[in-house]
């Protein structure tokens, strides 16, 4: 078996997914659930992370990384924003360490646009590895999720992007709605 290098935690507003990385980047494990932000109060991040690893058998020392809602003010631990127009190099050097944790857990900071006033948690890190793939991709990305995000990129940086409420409309109207 694969020795785990380190886990991958995106944790959206919804649902959390969390992968179990080798090394080279390839998945090894991998488990999600309807654990999102929205759901949860901040004293159920560390149980939710906790119980998730260890179902999975990971080691304490792998160190977690996590993007997304986590950080956010009513998430777990906030991770400040980086501000667009931004490289997304930072991300890895701004993350936060999250206090009086056994495990080495570290939360990446999210994106903010001034004008038009906008915030992104996770997509930008989901956009980091879009651009490990497509280095020299110039354009619009659409990122679907709870808020879907339409990101400009160029020369390997977020230029701007715009927030549609798509998911969370559709979840509203498909449980409190006769159409």
């Amino acid at each position: 078996m694969l020795q785990p290098s380190f886990v991958a935690v995106d944790w959206g507003t919804t649902d959390f997914r969390l992968w179990v990385m080798d090394d080279g980047g390839q998945i090894l494990n991998n488990t999600q659930g309807p654990f999102g932000m929205s759901r949860l109060k901040p004293d159920d991040f560390g149980r939710v992370l906790e119980e998730s690893l260890n179902t999975l058998g990971v080691d304490e020392d792998v160190p977690v990384v996590i993007c997304g809602m986590a950080g956010a003010a009513q998430g777990w631990c906030e991770a400040p924003y980086l501000t667009a127009p931004t490289q997304l190099e930072p991300l890895g050097r701004q993350a936060v360490v999250v206090p009086k944790s056994r495990r080495c857990i570290r939360i990446l900071p999210g994106v903010k646009q001034m004008n038009p006033a906008n915030v992104m948690r996770g997509e930008e890190t989901q956009i980091a590895g879009f651009l490990t793939v497509h280095p020299q991709f110039d354009g619009v990305v659409c990122l679907p999720g709870t808020h879907t995000k339409w990101v400009q990129l160029s020369a390997r940086e977020i230029v701007s992007f715009r927030t549609f409420m798509t998911g969370e409309l559709f979840s509203l109207l498909s449980r409190q709605s006769v159409l």
